[in-house]
């Protein structure tokens, strides 16, 4: 979890990270947003791929069209999950409730992304 404006230590940080996943929810102001992000973090990270975040409410852009406007590869799409704000108020890191949306992208996300894609695995 990194910062959005890119100084002289995230850009040490990110040169040492083998991929890069950049949240970004599905809405036309957040993908504006995140483009300026993209195009910083880019400079440092070797792969940068985009995970879109869904909102409570339905519709927003469509997972292919964010990707497509960030010019990043699609790594995947993280449904809302309705108790996050209950989890981080007992101390649950994100995450760490095994059947939510966010640990079942990171375990399909996982699956995956072969071995050599990231260094050797982690």
């Amino acid at each position: 979890d990194l910062p959005r404006r890119v100084d002289e230590a995230v850009a040490e940080a990110m040169a040492q990270v083998d991929l890069g996943l950049l949240v970004v929810p599905a809405e036309l102001r957040a993908v504006a947003g995140a483009r300026r992000v993209a195009s910083a973090a880019g400079m440092a990270l070797r792969d940068l791929r985009v995970v879109v975040a869904r909102g409570p409410a339905p519709g927003g852009l469509d997972v292919e069209e964010v990707a497509g406007l960030l010019g990043l590869p699609l790594a995947g799409e993280v449904p809302w999950d309705a108790g996050l704000t209950a989890q981080q108020a007992s101390g649950t890191p994100p995450g760490g409730v095994a059947r939510g949306p966010l640990a079942r992208f990171c375990s399909a996300f996982w699956g995956r992304v072969p071995a050599d894609a990231v260094g050797g695995g982690v």
